[in-house]
């Protein structure tokens, strides 16, 4: 396979870091701004699109963690890759389950990030908070799932992913 078959596949991959916060015992997700493209004021991980120059999908995590909340990548130790989750539109991500003593200090990018938001591990890992739900978006309807902590709606690909780390008692 040639370079550029090579870069024409990346361009159809993405990477989140799944943060978990050891000091808070938190998962910790971010609400986009509403005036992105994309996904605007949805909950997710921080994360994003493959560009060229990275180096690997686990480098896009970090690249896009620090320009999201200006967390170095240091800071992070990796833990293990997770499953990747196909979206809608046909990308796939590719999440990066890693820790972080604490996710303070942060900076917010405001042109990206509203605010951060973190949620304790026990309801994260819990299957009894998350719900199949059926989406509807103009002619087209599918299966998709969510989970609710307080004001925040996470659905589709990053709840999906968050349900990888349910524990089994």
């Amino acid at each position: 396979m040639g370079s550029n078959e090579v870069k024409k596949i990346l361009s159809k991959q993405a990477s989140v870091i799944v943060l978990y916060e050891r000091s808070t015992d938190s998962l910790i997700l971010e609400k986009r701004s509403d005036n992105l493209r994309s996904h605007p004021g949805e909950v997710c991980f921080p994360g994003g699109a493959w560009e060229e120059g990275d180096r690997d999908l686990y480098f896009t995590a970090l690249r896009e963690l620090h320009e999201e909340l200006g967390v170095a990548a240091e800071r992070v130790t990796l833990i293990k890759e997770l499953n990747p989750q196909q979206t809608l539109l046909g990308s796939v991500i590719h999440p990066w389950l890693a820790s972080i003593e604490s996710i303070t200090p942060y900076y917010l990018n405001p042109e990206e990030v509203t605010r951060l938001i973190s949620i304790p591990m026990p309801l994260v890992q819990s299957s009894k908070n998350y719900k199949d739900i059926v989406v509807s978006r103009g002619k087209f309807r599918f299966k998709s799932c969510e989970f609710v902590y307080k004001e925040d709606w996470v659905w589709g690909a990053t709840a999906k992913i968050m349900k990888q780390l349910i524990v089994s008692i």
